[in-house]
């Protein structure tokens, strides 16, 4: 640690020290003189993000009863329980609400500063990183980052969870999601992003299907019966719009949240799916299905990792990220060739 960054916390720990909090104007309970801890800081951070003491306890490498007890802590340092059961989720009371930005700012301050002099190390890190993808990503993706990880890395976790796109926007600003990895353009205030693949859409059907074998024409795929995968927070709703415009919307037979039931309905139906291409090829490895290119031309699309400037200088942030990059990056594949 630096002698900038010491000086810092010092005057960060000055801040945490007072007997009472700016923004809020709520004193600290009553006999209290001010956080003089700022392990607590990581706590709270920690509950902030996972809404879990399990979850904290295993994101900060501690116990429950330790993060337990620093939760009582904090409780008796701001006169507030801070975080309340609801459910299986801790949920942060009003107050605690209207002090994460301090909190939270705080905590920022502290890893910029001390990003200048201290480095990540990835080979005994046990950082626990969550990201917000669907089922596309972690079939597409997550194996192989898993696979590399488990050497490059050995101790770092991974988690994905699935928000919707204001909750993502949200969460990575806060800091409980730490990347959100997929088609996402309408991600963008304060958010980076670097670009993994850029894909485009192919036709699938089960390999016994009774067009198979025939080149795929725009009057044969509108005649089909359509399987469609939807979710309005993606830019993938271009496939319905698409579909509308071939004159098929009579045709879309079923509609799923998610990709990887899709392969199963396929097995069982003369349905077709418009689906990216680097999905179906990864089915197809387990599936018997037919590919095809599409009769209707679509733009291609780019799947991306995104992260929130908060962290953009964050040394275990920017390692990941790169990590990923490096080895998740893949040239783009020139589209299948349209039957006329």
């Amino acid at each position: 640690m630096t002698i900038h960054s010491y000086s810092l916390i010092q005057c960060i720990h000055a801040i945490y020290t007072t007997s009472s909090l700016p923004e809020s104007g709520r004193p600290l309970a009553k006999g209290t003189t001010g956080m003089k801890d700022l392990n607590l800081l990581y706590v709270f951070e920690a509950l902030w993000r996972e809404r879990s003491v399990t979850r904290a306890a295993e994101h900060l490498a501690l116990t429950q009863a330790a993060v337990s007890s620093a939760l009582k802590r904090l409780r008796q340092e701001y006169g507030d329980k801070l975080f309340t059961q609801i459910g299986r989720r801790m949920e942060p009371t009003p107050y605690a609400a209207s002090i994460a930005h301090q909190m939270l700012g705080a905590l920022a301050m502290i890893r910029k500063a001390d990003n200048s002099g201290s480095r990540f190390d990835p080979e005994t890190s046990q950082r626990l990183y969550t990201i917000r993808t669907r089922d596309i990503g972690e079939v597409v993706c997550f194996p192989r980052l898993v696979s590399l990880l488990a050497t490059a890395a050995p101790n770092i976790r991974l988690r994905t969870v699935f928000k919707p796109i204001e909750e993502t926007l949200n969460e990575l600003a806060s800091g409980q999601i730490d990347f959100a990895l997929g088609f996402l353009p309408s991600l963008e205030t304060a958010i980076h992003r670097r670009i993994l693949l850029k894909q485009h859409y192919v036709c699938v059907m089960r390999a016994g299907h009774p067009i198979a074998n025939e080149p795929l024409t725009l009057d044969l795929f509108r005649r089909q019966s359509h399987l469609l995968v939807e979710y309005s927070g993606s830019g993938h709703q271009i496939l319905e719009r698409a579909l509308i415009g071939a004159g098929a919307k009579s045709q879309i037979k079923l509609r799923l949240p998610q990709y990887l039931s899709s392969p199963h309905f396929l097995m069982t139906s003369d349905m077709v799916w418009c689906a990216p291409e680097a999905l179906a090829n990864t089915l197809a490895g387990y599936y018997p299905l037919a590919i095809k290119p599409m009769p209707i031309r679509l733009p291609e699309f780019e799947i991306a990792l995104y992260w929130h400037d908060r962290f953009h200088s964050d040394r275990a942030n920017q390692w990941l990220r790169d990590f990923i990059v490096e080895n998740l990056s893949v040239e783009p594949m020139p589209p299948l060739p349209v039957s006329a």
